[in-house]
């Protein structure tokens, strides 16, 4: 059977990250998606649904780091605020972000974080 070549672009770090881990089972990038490839052909009918599930477990773990993420600075600023008002440091009006500015920069930042792990 005749090979093919692929190409794909992914994040520098994560797929410095992931060569350094399929290293340690004695893997190159190659064979790691070979073997990919090879479960997803030999479950095509029987187990669409595992490989969903593994597919798509990656994305949520990633999705879940960044809601930490969000509720660490969201707690953050929490802190801060508590700090001023302890203080009687009135809020600067001009750096208050409204809802809809706050939302938007959440939803880039979590875009970005997809981005980076390959997952956008």
């Amino acid at each position: 059977m005749p090979n093919v070549q692929m190409n794909f672009r992914i994040d520098a770090e994560l797929k410095r990250r992931g060569d350094e881990r399929f290293a340690r089972f004695g893997c190159t990038p190659s064979v790691a998606l070979r073997r990919l490839y090879e479960c997803a052909a030999r479950y095509d009918d029987e187990s669409e649904e595992q490989l969903r599930h593994l597919l798509e477990a990656e994305e949520a773990a990633v999705q879940d780091e960044g809601e930490k993420r969000v509720r660490a600075v969201e707690d953050f600023l929490a802190s801060l605020q508590a700090q001023r008002e302890a203080l009687g440091v009135p809020p600067d009006p001009s750096r208050v972000l409204a809802d809809e500015d706050l939302e938007e920069l959440l939803y880039e930042a979590k875009i970005e974080k997809m981005v980076e792990r390959g997952l956008w």
